[in-house]
């Protein structure tokens, strides 16, 4: 029986020109070489090498074989990977959303619902989110209200709510709500990587003077110290507590309260209606 060695050495063979240099490649001794390509011949009862006095070259039927072995090969590795990515995708699960925290829960929740899944997870823009699931980028993907599109199914899955962090002495710190037009002429410190609550805050506060920081423990470690306002929310206050010497106080805009949606391809629901169920079973929001 032909096996596979043999025909990587025979597509070896053609590419060195000699058995000789073909060996070396293949850290094996000319003889033995010599001896498999014997093996082969047998095999497919006919001669695939011209033999002189002082060298051994392919001859048509070894043309032949040599561009059938290439493709056999070809073939296997495209099989092998396929295989190993149809793998991959029921082992690994990549999930984006448009804002960090949402992640946050569902990372977790995962692990437990599946230790054996390897969860990835990225933060991209909005507009992206539906375009790459579809596209198979991600198997899920988290939106800021819920998705009406047929290829689309999706559950809801928590609420996040923007806050107004202050410290006590701040005029609006006696307010029992706030407004995103009261923050008009403040200066604010602003975690820069925040999703889409970047572009809310930019679109309803074009008045309110932003110092970001791009480094979470350092942007806490300020706003402890500080006496201007900043954000937080109640994802946000679940994950890292409520800090000392700050008043939290919620705004009454509705865009500051987003209730977020699990989703996935309609088509991959059979899949993923375990985890949504078990989701909602453990949702604690």
């Amino acid at each position: 029986m032909i096996e596979l060695n043999q025909l990587e050495q025979l597509v070896c063979i053609a590419k060195n020109k000699t058995i000789s240099k073909a060996a070396e490649e293949l850290l094996i001794s000319q003889p033995a070489l010599s001896r498999s390509m014997q093996r082969l011949e047998d095999d497919l009862g006919v001669a695939i090498f011209d033999h002189y006095s002082n060298r051994v070259v392919l001859n048509a039927n070894g043309e032949m074989m040599v561009e059938r072995a290439q493709k056999i090969l070809q073939e296997l590795e495209q099989s092998v990977q396929a295989v190993r990515h149809f793998a991959r995708s029921h082992l690994e699960v990549s999930i984006a959303c448009c804002a960090p925290a949402p992640i946050w829960d569902l990372e977790p929740l995962y692990q437990q619902f599946d230790p054996s899944l390897h969860l990835t997870s990225a933060v991209i823009d909005e507009e992206q989110l539906i375009p790459e699931l579809k596209n198979k980028t991600y198997q899920l993907v988290i939106t800021p209200g819920k998705i009406n599109d047929p290829e689309v199914y999706g559950n809801y899955y928590l609420h996040e709510d923007l806050y107004l962090s202050l410290p006590p002495g701040h005029h609006l710190a006696n307010r029992e709500k706030v407004e995103f037009e009261d923050l008009a002429g403040e200066t604010m410190l602003l975690y820069s990587k925040i999703g889409f609550w970047q572009k809310l805050h930019d679109r309803t506060m074009p008045h309110t003077r932003f110092l970001q920081q791009d480094e979470r423990r350092t942007f806490n470690e300020i706003v402890k110290s500080s006496l201007l306002p900043s954000f937080t929310t109640n994802l946000s206050i679940k994950r890292e507590g409520k800090m000392d010497e700050r008043v939290i106080v919620p705004f009454s805009n509705s865009e500051a309260h987003v209730p977020f949606y699990l989703n996935c391809l309609t088509k991959e629901r059979t899949r993923f209606e375990p985890l949504f169920q078990y989701l909602k079973e453990n949702r604690h929001d």
